[in-house]
């Protein structure tokens, strides 16, 4: 899209009741302390007042494919029991070393990846971190409210990048997905598609699978959404 291009925009949402909410709730960002992934919709009801409630409940009701994202329903259940949280994780981006906010990640995915992390690792001498694991589907209904913020409320636009709750692969509480980044802080919001640039990716194309990690979004996938290099869903396989 050229400079100075407007996109279209679906005015679905009241723009103020959604502010309203991401400023009671605080807008989803992987680097500061607020923990929202073990959020329930109970918790999150519990704070908010009644047109809020049903802002969340418009979310919840919108239809994916109409808005162009083809990929299944995934889960709307809470957290599940055996989350791993993951603490301390820290890169180092532009001589600054930065701290990725607590992620969780059920048991057998943690161990997983803690698998692959050391392989990546010994092969070629770099570290993947978690920059985002589980997200329950509350937690993804302010994440995706936060990105319709920031896109000017161009909803068409957020679902080609940003699932809805119900729909995220991050709310799978079995095979959980990944987004990684690895020790030079790769990739970044404003650079993502970088990631592809880097060993890390071409070590994950040719091993992740080991470890049953798949690339969910590759190039021209047939779910229509954006390719995402950094995000490996854990799919265990008998």
């Amino acid at each position: 899209m050229s400079p100075g291009t407007t996109r279209p925009r679906n005015e679905v949402f009241d723009r103020e009741l959604v502010r309203s909410i991401l400023d009671k709730m605080g807008r989803d960002d992987r680097y500061t302390t607020r923990e929202m992934a073990t959020l329930t919709f109970e918790q999150l009801y519990s704070q908010l007042n009644q047109p809020e409630i049903e802002v969340v409940k418009q979310l919840l009701a919108l239809s994916p494919e109409k808005l162009g994202f083809l990929g299944p329903f995934v889960s709307l259940e809470g957290p599940p029991k055996n989350l791993v949280k993951l603490e301390g994780q820290v890169f180092e981006r532009d001589g600054k070393k930065v701290t990725i906010a607590n992620q969780y990640l059920p048991q057998p995915v943690w161990q997983a990846f803690l698998e692959m992390q050391e392989a990546t690792k010994q092969d070629i001498g770099s570290k993947l971190m978690v920059e985002s694991g589980y997200r329950s589907p509350a937690h993804q209904s302010i994440t995706f409210l936060t990105y319709l913020e920031k896109s000017d409320f161009d909803i068409k636009y957020v679902v080609s990048g940003v699932a809805l709750p119900g729909y995220s692969q991050h709310g799978d509480p079995v095979n959980t997905a990944v987004d990684v980044i690895n020790q030079d802080g790769i990739p970044t919001d404003e650079k993502p598609q970088l990631f592809a640039n880097t060993n890390e990716y071409q070590w994950l194309i040719k091993n992740a699978k080991q470890f049953d990690f798949y690339l969910s979004y590759p190039e021209g996938n047939e779910f229509d959404v954006k390719f995402e290099p950094w995000h490996w869903q854990y799919r265990k396989t008998e």
